[in-house]
């Protein structure tokens, strides 16, 4: 069976980035960076007949601690409500996506694996590491739709298209996540 197109691009997105992990830069230790995007998709619950248009908005929050580990929050908000998820580098996201990034000269992608499907959040840095630019691609493995665990409405979620808009990128210094819950 020869792989098709969105297989292939799937296959690439994650093996390229894969490729050059390198450890968080030094400027970048003890900094945060935020994401936002939105971003239409084609969804169902899983056992349910028809697909739907889903508005979203995302907000991914990552520190950078001064060891390097990246702790990460995505807060995904639909007309139905908010939800989060929160991780740590090199552990599994359970029924959440697994979100592992990946640090290249001055580029941070940020992929997010589901069951069928990948997200990847690239991130590229001004030389001082004090401003970025984010875009972020879903991807499918050839005819499957992408499953995972909604965290607004604590139920299985299948997509089959992503459209994403408007992504926007900052850093900051310090602890973006401290204090919260």
């Amino acid at each position: 069976m020869i792989p098709s197109a969105h297989h292939i691009s799937l296959l690439v997105m994650l093996l390229a980035t894969q490729a050059h992990a390198a450890d968080a830069p030094a400027a970048l230790k003890g900094k945060s960076v935020v994401v936002t995007w939105t971003e239409t998709r084609q969804q169902r619950h899983v056992g349910e007949p028809n697909f739907h248009s889903v508005d979203a908005g995302h907000n991914l929050s990552m520190y950078i601690s001064t060891a390097g580990r990246v702790f990460s929050r995505q807060t995904n908000t639909t007309r139905t409500g908010s939800g989060a998820t929160e991780q740590v580098s090199g552990e599994s996201g359970g029924a959440y996506p697994t979100r592992t990034p990946l640090f290249a000269g001055h580029s941070m992608t940020m992929v997010g694996e589901t069951k069928g499907g990948a997200r990847r959040t690239l991130i590229e840095f001004d030389a001082s590491f004090e401003s970025c630019s984010a875009r972020v691609a879903t991807a499918f493995q050839s005819g499957k739709t992408s499953v995972s665990l909604s965290p607004i409405t604590k139920k299985y979620v299948e997509i089959k298209s992503v459209t994403a808009n408007g992504a926007s990128c900052s850093v900051k210094s310090g602890n973006v996540l401290a204090g919260a819950t």
